[in-house]
Parts: C-alpha cells; structure tokens; sequence
C-alpha cells in the first residue's frame, strides 16, 4: 500500500471522492488517483516569538539541539572571487590584475565583508539559509510517512550569482534538548553574494490534511516516469482502451471545475497566508471587514464572514507536486542521485524569496522510509 496516495488515507476519502467525482470515465478516475497525494498543507498562524521550543516554523531562526553549530558552508578563496565576480559584473582579468595580498588580508578580517574565515580550512564560512522545520510529532495525525516524533530541520545553500542549490535536511530526535533560535548569535551575511531574503521574517505553522493532484498535462512524454504509472493502472485494459484513456489524459482539464482558489491572485493567496486565514476555520467578522484593506477587487466579495473558510494552497506542504521547467522536479532529482524519478517525491515545497518563488526539496522515498535525509535535492518551480 502506497502511503504517499491519498486514496490510501482514510481521513482524505471524503476530498478524494469530491476531486474524482468530476470525470464521467471510472477508468480516468482510477489512472488519476494515482497522481493525487496524501499532502499536508502549512499555514501561518502566528508571527514567531520563540516563546515555544521546536515547533512548526517558517523563516527566522531554528531551535538547534544542544551541542550542535549553525550549519556553515566552506567556500574558498577562488570560488568567493569567482562569485564577486559575477555578481558585480567584473571580468577574472579585472581581478587577476587588479588583486592584491593586501587586499587579501582587509577582506579576511574587515568586518564589511561579514564573512568568517577558517584559517584551517582555508576557506570563509557561510551560513546556510535556514527555511524552516517541521515537528513531526504535531504532524502525525495528518500523514503515515513522516517520523513519527522529532524535528525536521530544512536548510538551503543558496548562491546569487549562480543557480546551484543544495539543500540540506536534518533529523532532530524527540529527546535531544533544544536551544531557542533567538539565542543564535547574529550570523553574518553578505547579501552581495550569498541572498538571506527570509531571515527576519518567521512564523509558526498550523497544518491541515489535504490532497494534491499533479496537472493532468504533466502525464506526457517529457515526464515519462508519469506515464508508467499512469499505464501500470491501466494494464488490466486492453492496448486499444489504454491509448483511449491516455488520450484523454490530454483533455481532461476541460472536465475539472475550477478550484476556489483560481479566482484570486497569487499575491492575495499569500496575503490570506500571512494574515493567518487557515481554511476550515471560521472568518470573523473582524478579519473580513479587514478585507478591503489588502486593496484586492474581490476577495471580500468571495468570502462570507462568520463561515468556514474555503481551501486554498498554504505557504509551504508536504507530499505535493511540482512544476520545474515543464517536468517534475523528481525526474531532475532522479538524474542527479541517480534511480527512478517514481521512487522521489516532494517532501517539502515553501514559497521562498521576495520574488515567491518555490521550492522543492527532494526525496528518494526509501532514504525517507530508513529515517536518512543525507540525500536531498532542490530545485525552484518555475
């Protein structure tokens, strides 16, 4: 039994039977519940005072266990100067010629630089850009595949002038004893070159139980793996219905009726985040009289104070699905780790940056199962 589908979650047949009842073919139903995830999706319900240990957070700073460091990337001399480079648009003959020892030594310990150098190693020290963590414990209820106690840590090394990324997942057991984020010595960035846009800004996170399904137009040849699972479920159909339902694969956008969401922008979707707006929870009347004020055409107009409020995607999930440059992110993830992209799968996407972007940290679900998240990979949707 696969955990990571939803229709082997009972507390989501209700949501899977909603989603499914809008395609008249059974046999289209039944090829698409194999792309409908068991998600968990994560909303803000209050800024981050640090008043609590380990619990859900995005953005700011993590309750690191007693006994370990601030993960730090080591990155020499000649990949920093390569960076400084790009970033400001010099050639590497401008710095070959224009670079000297006593430069060398002002970059090392002017305080300008807010970099740390490791004398031993030979090399700056830069800390990674911590995205958030996830208390497995509060979270059980709603999944089977996560730990079920501890604390996830998710961290990411991000470099501006280049589309590397390397992320970076940690275990934290239930009885290791935390330190407070907010007694982390102020790291020190240079956003020059290494980009922290969510440093300051932090949330604790509330999650729901929900379902995901992947765009039916993602089930084509560019995403193969996508296709084998969409055949497996058909295999019992003979060669001339198989073609029939994978044509329709093509089509079936036209049958799916609009979610709720489809109605606003995206920037109101995080607004609604931000603002604290869990759906299933009641809109007060205060929280929609404040609606206007966000100066959005017509969300006061889609909401009805004193009412549950309706689904709509949270700032961060887990288990969904991802877009990245028309193919799923495991099928990149697959070529970089190595086996096949069907044994990946989302583990955690959170809107990330000014510019919101998304991102995806990456997982073979073995590694997940054995409790190891020293293999990870990342990549944006775009």
């Amino acid at each position: 039994m696969d955990m990571l589908l939803a229709e082997n979650s009972p507390i989501r047949q209700q949501l899977l039977e909603q989603k499914l009842a809008q395609f008249k073919d059974p046999k289209l139903a039944n090829v698409l519940s194999a792309f409908i995830r068991c998600s968990v999706d994560l909303y803000p319900c209050a800024n981050e005072d640090y008043a609590q240990l380990g619990n859900s957070r995005l953005g700011g700073l993590p309750d690191l266990p007693v006994g370990m460091d601030y993960p730090m990337t080591l990155v020499g001399r000649e990949e920093m100067l390569d960076g400084y480079v790009e970033s400001f648009g010099h050639t590497r003959e401008f710095i070959n010629e224009h670079w000297r020892e006593d430069w060398q030594d002002d970059w090392e310990t002017d305080e300008a630089h807010l970099w740390d150098w490791d004398e031993a190693a030979q090399a700056f020290r830069v800390p990674m850009q911590f995205i958030a963590q996830l208390n497995c414990s509060d979270l059980k209820a709603f999944q089977s595949y996560l730990p079920r106690e501890g604390r996830l840590l998710f961290f990411l090394e991000r470099w501006r002038f280049s589309e590397m990324l390397r992320g970076h997942v940690y275990y934290v057991a239930e009885d290791q004893q935390l330190k407070s984020g907010k007694a982390i010595a102020e790291l020190k960035f240079d956003d020059a070159v290494c980009a922290n846009y969510e440093y300051e800004e932090a949330y604790q996170l509330q999650g729901i139980a929900s379902i995901k399904m992947i765009a039916p137009d993602m089930i084509n040849s560019d995403n193969p793996h996508l296709v084998r699972l969409a055949k497996a479920r058909l295999q019992a159909l003979p060669e001339p219905q198989q073609a029939m339902v994978l044509e329709a694969l093509a089509v079936v956008d036209d049958e799916l009726v609009p979610e709720w969401q489809n109605q606003l922008y995206f920037f109101d979707l995080m607004k609604m985040n931000k603002h604290g707006l869990i759906p299933g929870q009641i809109l007060t009347q205060a929280q929609w009289a404040a609606l206007p004020d966000w100066q959005s055409s017509n969300l006061q107009a889609l909401l009805v104070a004193e009412q549950p409020l309706p689904y709509y995607d949270g700032i961060a999930s887990i288990n969904g699905h991802g877009d990245s440059r028309y193919k799923a992110p495991e099928l990149h993830a697959a070529a970089e780790l190595g086996g096949n992209a069907e044994d990946y799968l989302v583990l955690f996407k959170a809107v990330y940056s000014e510019h919101s972007m998304q991102l995806n940290f990456i997982i073979h679900r073995d590694d997940l199962a054995l409790g190891k998240f020293d293999r990870i990979y990342c990549i944006y949707d775009n």
